[in-house]
């Protein structure tokens, strides 16, 4: 399928199935924990980037699957796309569980585009930053970007829209997380339904750290009502596991090699090397501007 994927086991969201609107890697920002690595188009201008009737077409094909959550999400910022409204429509004239629109919140103090989720049952934007010293550190932002008018954004967005918003903030060591009251005074200012802390799941030798289980649930008492979603443990599929390592005994691989090779989506794959690389199965290698994955020995 060229735009759904999954579905994919997630801790809050269940089994979702995911739509990619977006060409990889475009988006709003460059965070430093993008496990899809860096951003090659970094833009604010929305556009329409796909057949409204194409997408759709694959959600009917697949509307009798199993799964909890349509989720508008993938490889880029869905609110880049200009005419979100249609597809949640016709996702919701197709599907009978609840649409979700996965984004980092950036755009939403554009009237318009606030308007074209209102349709959705459940929009989950993230804030991983108070200040733009911050912003700018940790999620390398468009230059035009600024955290103020993104927070009064989301704000505005509670205020009309009538479905549920889980907030997410993704804490990195000694990057945000010194940030934290702050943020938490962001997250009252804009009021969701849920705010729920993350961290990066990242091996050891990378430059970025993450909080651990302790230091999470330290975070409980800065951020009043929140819950930690942060997935430390083990959930893959022994067949997909199987498979992937079984392509990297071969030879390296790129993310998009593995993709080619495996038939599965991006993101379905992330997840899988995510846990591998933690488990201390397979390692990075950089080769000019790629980034490879292999297997280790034994």
């Amino acid at each position: 399928m060229k735009y759904l994927f999954g579905p994919v086991p997630s801790r809050r969201l269940g089994l979702s199935l995911g739509v990619d609107l977006l060409p990889f890697k475009t988006c709003t920002l460059d965070c430093i924990y993008c496990q899809l690595g860096r951003t090659t188009c970094l833009t604010l201008k929305r556009e329409k980037r796909v057949s409204p009737e194409e997408v759709l077409a694959e959600i009917r094909s697949r509307s009798e699957d199993e799964f909890d959550y349509l989720t508008l999400a993938g490889s880029g910022e869905p609110l880049l796309h200009q005419g979100l409204d249609e597809i949640i429509r016709g996702a919701k004239d197709l599907v009978d569980r609840p649409v979700v629109v996965l984004t980092n919140g950036t755009l939403f103090s554009r009237q318009e585009v606030r308007e074209e989720v209102m349709e959705a049952d459940l929009i989950v934007p993230s804030l991983d930053a108070a200040t733009q010293a911050t912003f700018e550190g940790v999620n390398r932002p468009h230059p035009d970007l600024l955290i103020n008018e993104i927070i009064e954004g989301l704000a505005r967005l509670r205020e009309e829209f009538a479905g549920e918003i889980w907030l997410e903030v993704m804490l990195v060591k000694d990057k945000n997380d010194f940030e934290a009251e702050l943020i938490a005074e962001a997250a009252e200012r804009i009021g969701p339904d849920r705010v729920q802390l993350n961290t990066v799941v990242r091996p050891p030798a990378e430059p970025i750290q993450p909080l651990s289980p302790e230091e999470m649930e330290r975070m409980l008492d800065v951020f009043s009502g929140a819950e930690v979603i942060a997935e430390w443990g083990r959930d893959l599929s022994k067949k997909t596991e199987v498979l992937i390592i079984d392509l990297l005994e071969r030879r390296p691989c790129t993310l998009a090699e593995l993709g080619s090779l495996s038939g599965l989506h991006r993101n379905e794959i992330l997840k899988y090397l995510e846990i591998l690389e933690r488990e201390d199965k397979i390692s990075r290698l950089r080769h000019g501007d790629d980034l490879y994955f292999t297997a280790k020995e034994g």
